[in-house]
C-alpha cells in the first residue's frame, strides 16, 4: 500500500482552493461557480476563503483542494495529490508500507480516511436499476411522439424511466440492503424515509466508461417544473458524470466523424440520424480531460442557441486545440434552441416532400 505522510497531505490540501479552481478551468465569481458534478444552470458551487473549502448546495459534494482535483478530474486520491504536487512544486516522498517499518499510524490514516470517503461505483446496483427501469407511457410519448427519436437507438442505449417513487424504492430495497443503496447514491434518507435521488417521474440515462462499464445514471424530470426552478437533471449522489455514450469511441476508427451533443437528448437526435455521437451532460460540465477522448477524431458540434452553449464551444475549442484537434461548429442559423429541435424540423421537412 502506498501512502503519503500527513504533513504532505496537509500542505497539499492547504493550497489556495481558488487558484486550484482556476487551473482546473472552473470559473469562480464572487465565491460561486457552476457545479461540474451535475448539470448546473445556476451557480450552486460555493467557495470559502476562511477555511479554504468548496461545496455544492445541490449535490452536497465538497471538500478542500485535494477533493476539488479528485472530483474535477475524476481521479483517485493519490492521483489528485500527484497533480497538486506537479502543479505547485511540492515533492512527495512516496513510500510503501511493506518496505517501511514502524510506519506512523496517523500518517496512514490521513490517506486511508480520505480514500474511504471516495464514493465507489456499485455497478451491481446501478445495473439493476437500468435493467429494471421499463419505459412508461409518459416516457414513450416524450421520446417517440414529442421528440421523434429512433426506438432502436433508445433501446440500444438502455434508456429507462421511473414513474412511481415509492414502488421504485420498495423494489430496490427488496433486492439490496437500504444502506447499500444509500452508499451507491441511488437513494437518499429523508425525514419520512427513503426516496430516490432521481426526481420522479423521470427518464434514466445510463453512463458507461469507454470499456462499457456503468459509472453513473442521470435522470431527466418529465414533470412540470415549478416556477423559479429549473433543476430538471439529477445523477447518483457522489458520482461524477463523464461523457455520455463513450463506448462508441472504442468502435470508431481514426479520424472518424464524432458529433458532440450538448445534453443527452440531443445525442439521441444525432444517433437517430445514424451519426456517431457522444454527449456532454450539460454546457457547464465539460472538463479539460474530456478532450483526450476525442484525440484523432473529426469533431463536430451544434451548440445550444444561448450564451452557455457558446461558452462551452469556445472552451472545447481551446482544450481540443492543445492536443491538435479541430472542432467544427455546424450551427448555421439562430432559429432553433438546440439540435433536437433542428432534428425534428428536418424530419418534418423530409416527410412533407
Amino acid at each position: 500500500m502506498v501512502y503519503i505522510s500527513k504533513d504532505i497531505v496537509e500542505r497539499l490540501d492547504a493550497i489556495d482552493v481558488y487558484d486550484v479552481a482556476e487551473r482546473l478551468d472552473i470559473n469562480v465569481h464572487r465565491n460561486l461557480a457552476l457545479c461540474f458534478i451535475h448539470d448546473d444552470h445556476h451557480k450552486s458551487l460555493n467557495f470559502k476563503r476562511g477555511n479554504n473549502s468548496w461545496k455544492c448546495f445541490v449535490c452536497g459534494i465538497g471538500g478542500r483542494s485535494i477533493d476539488l482535483v479528485r472530483h474535477r478530474l475524476n481521479c483517485s486520491f493519490l492521483e489528485a495529490c500527484d497533480w497538486l504536487s506537479r502543479n505547485y512544486n511540492i515533492p512527495i516522498p512516496y513510500n510503501n508500507l511493506r518496505k517501511v517499518s514502524n510506519t506512523p499510524r496517523r500518517a496512514v490514516c490521513a490517506v486511508e480516511e480520505v480514500e474511504k470517503a471516495v464514493p465507489k461505483v456499485d455497478e451491481e446496483v446501478l445495473n439493476w436499476v437500468i435493467n429494471n427501469a421499463r419505459l412508461s407511457e409518459q416516457a414513450k410519448h416524450f421520446l417517440f411522439a414529442d421528440r421523434e427519436y429512433s426506438e432502436d437507438v433508445i433501446s440500444s442505449l438502455k434508456i429507462g424511466s421511473i414513474s412511481d417513487a415509492k414502488r421504485f424504492v420498495l423494489a430496490l430495497i427488496d433486492v439490496f440492503p437500504a444502506e447499500r443503496c444509500l452508499k451507491a447514491g441511488v437513494l437518499l434518507q429523508g425525514k419520512y424515509g427513503l426516496y430516490p435521488v432521481f426526481r420522479v417521474p423521470c427518464l434514466l440515462f445510463p453512463y458507461y466508461d469507454i470499456d462499457g462499464n456503468i459509472c453513473n445514471i442521470q435522470s431527466r424530470f418529465l414533470g412540470k417544473l415549478e416556477k423559479g426552478k429549473n433543476q430538471r437533471f439529477n445523477n447518483c449522489k457522489g458520482l461524477a458524470l463523464t461523457m455520455f455514450n463513450l463506448p462508441i469511441l472504442k468502435s470508431s476508427e481514426k479520424f472518424d466523424k464524432i458529433y458532440v451533443a450538448e445534453g443527452v437528448t440531443d445525442c439521441f437526435a444525432y444517433l437517430s440520424e445514424g451519426k456517431n455521437a457522444i454527449a456532454i451532460p450539460g454546457a457547464g460540465t465539460f472538463r479539460p480531460e474530456f478532450a483526450d477522448f476525442l484525440r484523432n477524431k473529426a469533431v463536430f458540434i451544434y451548440p445550444d442557441n444561448d450564451d452557455a452553449g457558446q461558452k462551452m464551444f469556445e472552451k472545447m475549442r481551446r482544450c481540443l486545440k492543445r492536443i491538435g484537434v479541430s472542432i467544427h461548429n455546424t450551427r448555421m442559423d439562430s432559429n432553433h434552441k438546440d439540435y433536437s429541435e433542428f432534428y425534428k424540423e428536418k424530419r418534418h421537412e423530409k416527410n412533407s416532400r
